[in-house]
């Protein structure tokens, strides 16, 4: 995961993207800049690329990262939808689970289907729900074998 990181603006990162935002409806976009949170913490700061977040599935996946029965643990329903770190939707065959996130000029989600084989990863550099509304889309339509 080469590409993935919390480093702040101030650090040259190559590729990285700048998150834009409309200071109110109807007006021009403007980075999102001044609205960025502390880098390394629980509210977010970090980036990726949807590379990066299917190699993370892929090791997740295989139990390189983590083993498979502590995988099953942390993507089964502790908190009504929500496992350790991961939101739990479906079942069956259609069962997933993932992260999303999002604040002003970001947004991202990542969603698993172990029994489909499947991984989804959508990245935004705009307001939610930009790329959550996408996976959301796909995930209605997506073929189910």
């Amino acid at each position: 995961m080469g590409s993935t990181g919390a480093l702040p603006e101030s650090v040259v990162v190559p590729d990285r993207a700048v998150g834009y935002l409309r200071s109110s409806p109807g007006s021009d976009w403007v980075p999102n800049t001044d609205t960025l949170p502390w880098r390394g913490t629980a509210a977010g700061g970090g980036y990726s690329t949807v590379g990066d977040l299917l190699r993370f599935a892929q090791a997740l996946e295989s139990g390189t990262l983590i083993s498979k029965a502590t995988l099953a643990e942390a993507t089964r329903p502790h908190q009504q939808q929500y496992g350790y770190g991961f939101g739990v939707q479906g079942q069956g065959r259609l069962g997933s689970y993932g992260h999303g996130g999002g604040a002003p000029g970001m947004n991202g989600e990542l969603r698993i289907f172990p029994q489909l084989g499947y991984v989804v990863v959508s990245l935004s550099n705009l307001d939610p729900p930009a790329a959550s509304e996408l996976v959301e889309f796909f995930t209605l339509r997506m073929p189910d074998q």
